[in-house]
């Protein structure tokens, strides 16, 4: 088997958004994410980390792209996704135990060896969970939950008063790195988030702007025009805003005009289980949002030499 090239310039990006996008087309979304998710998780996941490091891809003889791997040593995670018609074939065999071995040597180099590696899926295919435990993993637990809007009946929300929606942009990075680190976890500066928001193939950030001109929700989204679908990556209510609906009606407003602007025909979000996070799932099931997969984690114990 061929080794896999690193990532190297926005045209790789978009060359492995296009293929995953086509694989969903071909083959459905059982064990495929959003072509958004790449974006995201190697720019904002893995913000502090080299893009070269963690995005690689095959190809066959014509150049086309058959597998990529993002690989995240910060999460004892791997993500490898190969062209529906090359799943569990020698070369799916070999380019997981590539990205295994590669992640755990991308650990070392970093200085943060890992003590076990961790592979997921969907669920939704016991062949291929079956695939993951031969390679010598082990089922641990359920870790999100992935739902689904059809958008045949999109429920009506609005905004408190005052209260409007805006299409982020590169002058509004203040106000973005705040309502992201009062979303969720103080890490982000204006310059910081700058890089994210600025990195290529950035597509919709929505916000919620108060009236006193900060910035009460957001959401980016990604939008798949070959299966006409979107993703909300992420979704987040800065803590002074929250219990308003605020983010409802964001989620709405965001679904008609995508609905209207693409002939978006799905809207996919990913959230923690309840357990976990119940006040996530408790939103997206009040905008309409129904449970398709539940993610499965699987760990291989690695022996420490």
């Amino acid at each position: 088997m061929q080794h896999p090239r690193a990532y190297q310039s926005a045209n790789d990006l978009r060359r492995i958004q296009v293929a995953l996008m086509e694989w969903t087309q071909q083959a459905g979304d059982c064990n495929y994410i959003h072509k958004g998710d790449v974006r995201h998780r190697l720019f904002n996941g893995g913000y502090q980390h080299n893009p070269q490091d963690m995005l690689h891809y095959w190809q066959n003889d014509k150049g086309e792209i058959i597998g990529f791997v993002l690989l995240y040593p910060f999460w004892e995670w791997f993500e490898l996704y190969v062209a529906p018609d090359l799943r569990y074939t020698d070369f799916h065999i070999e380019a997981f135990q590539w990205s295994e071995q590669n992640l755990i040597d991308y650990a070392k180099r970093i200085e943060k060896p890992l003590k076990q590696v961790v592979a997921e899926t969907f669920g939704c295919d016991p062949r291929y969970d079956e695939f993951v435990m031969a390679r010598g993993y082990t089922y641990t637990k359920q870790t999100l939950s992935y739902t689904e809007h059809d958008l045949r009946h999109i429920s009506e929300a609005t905004l408190p008063e005052g209260f409007h929606f805006h299409d982020a942009t590169g002058d509004d990075l203040e106000n973005l790195a705040d309502v992201h680190n009062n979303s969720f976890t103080h890490k982000w500066t204006a310059d910081i988030y700058g890089k994210v928001f600025n990195a290529p193939y950035q597509e919709y950030e929505f916000v919620v702007v108060a009236p006193d001109g900060r910035f009460a929700a957001f959401t980016q989204v990604w939008v798949d025009d070959i299966n006409h679908s979107i993703l909300f990556e992420p979704v987040g209510t800065h803590q002074d805003f929250r219990r308003r609906g605020i983010a409802r009606a964001m989620m709405v407003y965001v679904m008609k005009r995508m609905q209207a602007e693409h002939g978006t025909q799905y809207a996919i979000v990913w959230h923690e289980l309840p357990d976990k996070n119940p006040a996530s799932g408790a939103l997206y099931a009040s905008v309409g949002f129904r449970p398709k997969y539940q993610m499965c984690e699987y760990v291989k114990t690695l022996t420490i030499s």
